[in-house]
């Protein structure tokens, strides 16, 4: 963390920024005109295998909330998501639309455009008052999830570092909204995380489960469910409102040689659970003819009497509801995609259409599944029904081969919480040659490449390992490289990592971490130029770094160049204006730049989003103390003292500030503290310290 090391000159060190996650949170209003509708509940589950639930033939025992759900419910047997991956999954749900369409198509560094609108905007049109609570980091309201939602609960993402909170804390914050609101026309969604990996289900759930900790995720998730739904139950609320359950997707666990999900398309991750609920029904429906998940928006839009404009899904209602009777299509092709390697590796993506009976699959070698009689799709049939497979290739909509351009990696410190859920950021430049290769031909590479980054924090000698194995594999896989230079940089091992992550570069990966782990290791070595020519590469790799700006801004402070820090702090605040340090960095360079009152409103600015900051404090406080307001300084220095107690700077000037008021018996204090504490760089300040003790001790005369 940045501080003011000396006492009149103002130091910059480099920052590691916490992590704040967004919130987009708006007074609800009361509904403009009276609505004849009802309730409407969505609850997605991650990562939540269909076969895991007794109502799809499940003999486990896990689900026995959902199981109960499903007899009062429309139960869709053959209901596919448009891609198994958290946010794209989620973003298709939430607007009805392909990612082709909605420009979603993996976790790391999309955001759903402005313009693109969902079923939130829709139905808060018609009076609604809405409400998300997610469980889950690959869906804070950065990622453009939050629009049309008066209340977007991520707030446990503002703690450095986190990554998920368990369904219980989901449901009880969601809860809370509910019990506030339910006099109103409502539509909530609760996303539950715990079915993702990594698996680690809290008691009982871990005991009873110790050989498959990812049963044991989806019976406390389902325990989370019932809970939920029996309040709701005792709200008076249950019956009268339209209830959805959905996965955004499964889980391979090892089928296919895919140990999670993302990279295939077969049943195993984009076939997903569905149970529809509607107002007042007790009535329970098999529908087994395909559908997608992209017509929830559509479906949750007709229930509230709003329309979303084109959309690729379609209403369930006909389908759901028994009075109406309406007949699907066996023959549907539901779509679904991954372009997880595409965009990571420059690998051929995937793309499929699934009947009730029957799955293609487009890829450089493409696949045909008879599911009726081959559900594990482990006989491919493209060979003997060759003019099938060409039916079914012309029902995929039309080929979206490039990335929209709204894409850029994540920052640095969204990639590292992306890592810690298995998923991988950073993108690689496709070739003829690499669009040439499917996904499958290479599954050993991404296992390893997987091994090792489960393995990099606490085993980085096997991390190096997996990584080296990779490219032994694929020489080429730009990806690895980087991996292994991350492992060398850890270690410390800076030259190393530095030729690392120049074979990376010249192998075609990018991501913003590269240019800024290059420019770490130049500023230790004394090569500011060299430092800041990465920093630059970084930002205009994704111009929404704010870690990259940030530091750009640190790098430009030391080489004496104000104006350049001034505008690189500006570009983080822009980026990412929830975040305290840009703001506090652009205060040390006001001060440095003789602009007092301008460091004074930007450390206010500070800690108005982190009231907790000390440097912040102690900043103002030695403002005030500049400006002879020992009153106002002791204040912020105490501030930053209840923050970290031994904050020897802090303490030295409250001691300063105690004394201009005639505190003395607090300046005594604070000066002795200050002498333990000190570090042994502070041998002046010791020393005049401990004179000003003498002068203290002195009789009066």
């Amino acid at each position: 963390m940045l501080g003011a090391r000396a006492f009149t000159i103002v130091c910059l060190a480099i920052l590691a920024i916490s992590s704040a996650g967004c919130r987009a949170e708006r007074p609800a209003k009361a509904p403009d005109q009276v609505v004849t509708g009802r309730p409407i509940v969505l609850v997605t589950v991650d990562t939540l295998r269909a076969d895991r639930l007794g109502s799809y033939g499940s003999a486990r025992g896990l689900t026995p909330a959902l199981d109960r759900f499903a007899q009062s419910a429309a139960r869709f047997t053959a209901a596919v998501t448009q891609v198994p991956i958290t946010l794209p999954a989620h973003a298709t749900i939430l607007t009805g639309l392909h990612p082709a369409r909605h420009g979603v198509r993996t976790n790391d560094g999309f955001r759903l455009a402005a313009d693109v609108p969902t079923v939130a905007d829709a139905i808060r049109g018609r009076g609604y008052t809405t409400g998300a609570f997610i469980g889950g980091y690959p869906l804070q309201a950065s990622s453009g999830l939050s629009r049309g939602f008066d209340r977007y609960d991520d707030d446990f993402l503002r703690k450095a570092g986190a990554v998920e909170r368990p369904a219980d804390a989901v449901v009880d914050a969601a809860l809370g909204w509910i019990d506030q609101f339910r006099a109103r026309l409502f539509f909530v969604w609760l996303h539950l995380f715990d079915p993702h990996s990594p698996y680690t289900p809290p008691p009982p759930f871990g005991a009873a489960h110790a050989d498959a900790p990812y049963d044991g995720e989806v019976a406390y998730t389902d325990a989370a469910i019932g809970r939920f739904f029996n309040r709701l139950r005792q709200l008076g609320l249950f019956a009268r409102s339209t209830v959805i359950v959905v996965a955004d997707h499964g889980e391979s666990l090892g089928e296919h040689g895919e140990r999670t999900h993302g990279t295939f398309l077969y049943d195993a991750t984009v076939r997903v659970p569905l149970l529809v609920k509607l107002p007042d029904s007790t009535d329970p429906r098999v529908v087994e003819d395909p559908v997608e998940t992209s017509d929830l928006a559509p479906t949750i839009a007709a229930m509230a009497g709003a329309t979303l404009g084109s959309v690729d899904g379609r209403s369930l209602l006909p389908l759901v509801d028994v009075h109406r009777g309406a007949a699907g299509d066996p023959d549907r092709p539901a779509y679904a995609e991954s372009y997880y390697q595409n965009v990571l590796l420059g690998w051929s993506p995937l793309r499929a259409v699934r009947t009730r009976r029957w799955k293609f699959i487009e890829a450089p070698r493409p696949e045909l599944y008879d599911l009726q009689n081959d559900p594990g799709e482990q006989q491919n049939r493209i060979d003997d029904r060759d003019a099938l497979a060409s039916g079914l290739r012309r029902a995929l909509p039309a080929s979206g081969d490039t990335v929209r351009a709204s894409h850029s990696s994540a920052p640095t410190e969204s990639a590292e919480r992306l890592r810690s859920l298995g998923y991988v950021s950073g993108s690689t430049a496709a070739t003829p040659a690499t669009r040439a290769v499917d996904p499958k031909d290479r599954v050993e590479v991404w296992a390893a490449i997987e091994d090792g980054i489960d393995q990099i924090a606490r085993d980085p000698r096997a991390a190096q390992q997996a990584f080296a194995r990779a490219l032994s594999l694929d020489p080429g896989n730009g990806l690895a490289m980087k991996y292994l230079a991350d492992v060398s940089f850890r270690a410390g091992r800076l030259h190393e990592a530095r030729e690392g992550y120049r074979r990376a570069i010249g192998a075609g990966f990018r991501h913003p971490d590269v240019f800024v782990n290059l420019a770490s290791i130049a500023e230790r070595e004394g090569n500011i130029d060299e430092a800041r020519a990465a920093l630059t590469d970084a930002v205009q790799m994704n111009a929404s770094d704010a870690d990259a700006w940030n530091r750009l801004g640190l790098v430009d402070a030391r080489r004496g160049d104000l104006d350049a820090a001034r505008r690189a702090f500006t570009s983080a605040m822009g980026a990412a204006p929830d975040r305290a340090e840009p703001y506090y960095n652009l205060a040390i360079v006001e001060r440095r730049a003789g602009n007092e009152a301008a460091a004074q409103s930007r450390l206010q600015d500070a800690l108005a989003r982190n009231p907790s900051y000390p440097e912040a404090h102690y900043e103002l406080g030695t403002g005030y103390l500049i400006a002879r307001q020992p009153a106002g300084a002791l204040d912020e220095y105490r501030a930053a003292l209840a923050a970290r107690p031994d904050y020897a700077e802090a303490l030295f000037g409250a001691a300063r500030a105690a004394l201009d008021l005639g505190r003395t018996g607090d300046a005594r204090r604070d000066y002795e503290q200050f002498i333990r504490v000190a570090p042994p760089e502070y041998k002046q300040q010791v020393s005049a310290a401990r004179e000003a003790l003498r002068r203290l001790s002195a009789p009066h005369r």
